[in-house]
């Protein structure tokens, strides 16, 4: 074998996308000339040449990835699912700030593959972000992490606690600032719902994404851009890896923010204090 495996599972959508087909299991010719909407007078070339390099075997109809076809594929899909994350909203990610997406998980950033990109827009009000209304409202548990403030965070987020819904709500310490300081009985009324929680993250609002927001079903991401603004663009994923990576990311900065127990800041510092003391 030669180097131009590489050629072979990268530089050809046809071969790669046969490939990763093949990943799920062998897969009748017919079969794939339906799921991959390609004539067969095109595809027929490329499965000679995958097989040629000992990748594909063909037994009758019916294609499978030999062993060695199927190491590499394992290993190449990570890859190609971080390039096509990238490919499919570019304008998106080369202008966001990825610094605070953990290593760990910038390495799998493939998992948000088949996100959507939506541009709500600055002329709708709350409707700023329709979906956060609309996928999150009735959802049993929601995980929600502001870096910016909005005035209708406070009423959404009461809203969520009031139908019991399993509520944690992790703001910017700017962000908490302003909510405690314009909604503070709406806050305390969120903080007397035994099911929700605040967290307060005391690092600077930029070295957090400016929005992460998880339902049961749905995963929300907004990031501000390289000079530091949020322009009100978001990434909407429904993918089951899509919501655990949005959840690892959620709990990576809970585990980096203080939980509150009141809304007023000398409280909290009390409690913080308290709590120092009692580890």
């Amino acid at each position: 074998m030669k180097l131009q495996l590489v050629n072979l599972l990268l530089f050809s959508d046809k071969r790669k996308n046969f490939l990763l087909l093949l990943a799920e299991g062998p897969r009748n010719i017919n079969e794939i000339l339906d799921l991959l909407q390609v004539s067969r007078i095109s595809l027929l070339p490329q499965i000679k040449k995958l097989k040629e390099e000992g990748l594909v075997v063909q037994n009758g109809d019916v294609c499978s990835l030999s062993i060695i076809g199927d190491i590499l594929v394992k290993k190449a899909k990570p890859l190609l699912d971080a390039a096509s994350t990238f490919e499919e909203n570019d304008s998106f990610w080369s202008h966001r700030k990825l610094d605070s997406i953990p290593f760990h998980l910038l390495k799998r950033i493939g998992d948000l593959k088949g996100s959507q990109l939506l541009e709500p827009g600055l002329t709708h009000g709350f409707d700023l972000f329709p979906e956060l209304v609309n996928h999150f409202a009735e959802s049993s548990k929601v995980m929600l992490l502001f870096s910016y403030f909005h005035p209708q965070i406070p009423s959404f987020s009461l809203e969520l606690a009031k139908r019991d819904f399993q509520l944690q709500l992790i703001l910017s310490r700017d962000s908490f600032d302003r909510f405690s300081g314009d909604f503070r009985d709406t806050g305390e009324k969120i903080l007397a719902k035994k099911n929700a929680s605040i967290f307060v993250y005391s690092g600077a609002p930029l070295e957090i994404p400016a929005l992460i927001a998880i339902s049961k079903s749905a995963l929300l991401l907004g990031f501000f851009n390289k000079k530091g603004r949020f322009e009100g663009q978001y990434l909407l994923n429904f993918e089951s890896r899509a919501l655990s990576w949005g959840k690892e990311l959620f709990e990576y900065y809970t585990g980096r923010s203080e939980k509150i127990f009141s809304m007023n800041c000398s409280d909290r510092s009390s409690d913080s204090q308290k709590a120092s003391h009692d580890l």
